[in-house]
């Protein structure tokens, strides 16, 4: 697997097998929006391997911390979507970022209203006129070459 966790630890570890399930449905669902998000690749080793990087952090502003269904859900998100991109293997900081947001967007969704994303992608490329509540993911993997972050604004509108 290219995105392993810390310690070789698997985010299911102790969770019921039908919250697990649970939680690659909402994978395979957000991995469909990363479709049309698109975010890069990274490269291939120079003997053309995937990398291997460890998922160190996985953050969300405003705080929500990361539990193990999450973690399922934007591994999941992720896996399938370097799959559709017919790099099985590969790694997506970003995708990883993207799916952090959409999975707390699915999530909440299931609570209540689901909140209406303006936009969503890198925040330095937010528009002005994206109007409405930020929620900012980043995650950060470390790797043979050093640590790799990525960031990820998802803009809810208001209320």
């Amino acid at each position: 697997m290219p995105v392993i966790h810390p310690s070789g630890a698997d985010p299911v570890g102790d969770l019921d097998p039908d919250l697990a399930a649970g939680g690659r449905a909402i994978g395979m669902a957000v991995a469909m929006r990363l479709r049309e998000l698109t975010p890069a690749l990274r490269p291939a080793d120079d003997d053309g391997r995937e990398p291997t990087l460890v998922l160190e952090e996985v953050a969300l502003l405003p705080a929500d911390p990361a539990d193990a269904l999450t973690l399922v859900a934007c591994v999941a998100a992720h896996d399938a979507y370097v799959s559709h991109r017919r790099r099985p293997g590969a790694v997506s900081p970003g995708a990883l970022a993207l799916a952090r947001v959409l999975v707390w967007a699915s999530r909440a969704e299931m609570l209540g209203r689901a909140p209406s994303i303006v936009w969503i992608g890198p925040p330095n490329r937010r528009p002005e006129s994206a109007d409405g509540y930020p929620v900012t993911a980043s995650v950060r993997l470390t790797g043979p070459s050093g640590t790799v972050r990525a960031t990820a604004c998802g803009v809810m509108a208001p209320a």
